[in-house]
């Protein structure tokens, strides 16, 4: 019996790194850029975001055994889609499993807490929208930050949010972490 899983994930437009304080005092401004995920896109990607992407062998037919295909990035315009502003970013697959992102790298003050967060909607479901998303599959989705800058998805000392599933409804995910 195979399964076949649709898993695409709107990460949308309101990502946001901002210092943090101990004491009180206006923040300092988003200082991400493109943080609302807005146009011109290149290659499907919101300008001044990269893509990250984990690839591994499909092992059998069965989708048990964790490979992971490239998922497609791109622009999203429909309205239940985009949070705000005119879009968002799309990042899935149909019909494979897959884990992959988008990434950007800020200059940082070491010694100095960053606060991440991004807001995401997600849909795994073999049925068409408007079908509702299939609520058992765990979608890991997460924000992180890597204090050292290296600019790697998978550095090991990359500080990750708690996971989330925000199956047709949209769920902010915040870290922070102190830069090194």
């Amino acid at each position: 019996l195979t399964y076949y899983l649709i898993l695409p994930a709107v990460i949308l437009l309101l990502a946001a790194m901002r210092p943090v304080h101990a004491e009180p005092h206006q923040q300092d401004g988003n200082l991400l850029q493109n943080a609302g995920f807005e146009q011109p896109f290149v290659d499907g990607t919101a300008e001044g975001w990269s893509t990250w992407a984990s690839e591994t062998e499909k092992q059998d037919d069965t989708c048990l055994d964790g490979y992971h295909y490239l998922p497609k990035w791109n622009m999203e315009t429909t309205s239940d889609l985009i949070e705000g502003g005119a879009s968002s970013q799309y990042i899935g697959n149909n019909w494979d499993t897959w884990s992959a992102g988008v990434m950007q790298t800020i200059a940082a003050t070491p010694g100095e807490t960053y606060r991440f967060s991004f807001t995401a909607k997600g849909r795994a479901s073999n049925e068409p929208a408007p079908a509702p998303s299939e609520y058992g599959i765990n979608m890991n989705m997460r924000a992180g930050i890597d204090p050292n800058g290296s600019g790697l998805w998978d550095d090991e000392d990359i500080v990750w949010s708690a996971v989330g599933s925000p199956h047709d409804a949209w769920q902010t995910f915040i870290i922070e972490a102190t830069a090194t």
